[in-house]
């Protein structure tokens, strides 16, 4: 397992790996929400603003790589504010419960902090337990309840890692 910043010739990978992830999460979360995100994530709109954000410096977006294929992933940006916002963070079915995402996640925070933010803030639905302990394992404290655009009532979760 290699975990890295992605590179443009990565995108469609990290792409392919993102809707893996959302079609394992039929049956957990809404139908209508996991065929939104993968009908979305499919698109020409979506490749050319994950290829954007490659590039972009307040964005941070982290690959898992096992024999040059794209098992996991971690997302999100600094916000105006400083903080991180990890938008995402998934393994594919066949790769959980290796530490990958323990790993994406550590990453992710160590890249927060180089761009200097103090502070990881992430969203969760309560139905994904095993995120939830992740989570909390790692030292991310609720910090409320947010309902995304779909309706959905997320946890929010904070980390402060100065």
């Amino acid at each position: 397992m290699h975990i890295r910043v992605i590179s443009h010739e990565e995108v469609q990978g990290f792409i392919d790996c993102y809707i893996e992830v959302f079609r394992s999460l039929k049956g957990i979360l809404p139908d209508e929400y996991v065929n939104n995100q993968i009908k979305r994530a499919s698109s020409t709109e979506f490749q050319e603003n994950v290829s954007k954000e490659v590039s972009d410096p307040h964005h941070i977006l982290l690959v898992s790589l096992d024999d040059g294929h794209t098992i996991g992933l971690a997302w999100g940006n600094i916000k105006e504010d400083g903080s991180s916002w990890l938008s995402f963070l998934g393994v594919v079915p066949a790769f959980r419960r290796n530490g990958i995402g323990r790993s994406l996640l550590t990453r992710f925070i160590e890249e927060s902090n180089k761009k200097g933010s103090g502070i990881v803030s992430l969203d969760t639905d309560p139905g994904l337990i095993p995120a939830i302990k992740l989570y909390e394992s790692m030292g991310f404290v609720k910090d409320g309840l947010v309902k995304n655009p779909y309706g959905l009532e997320l946890i929010l979760y904070r980390k402060d890692i100065t």
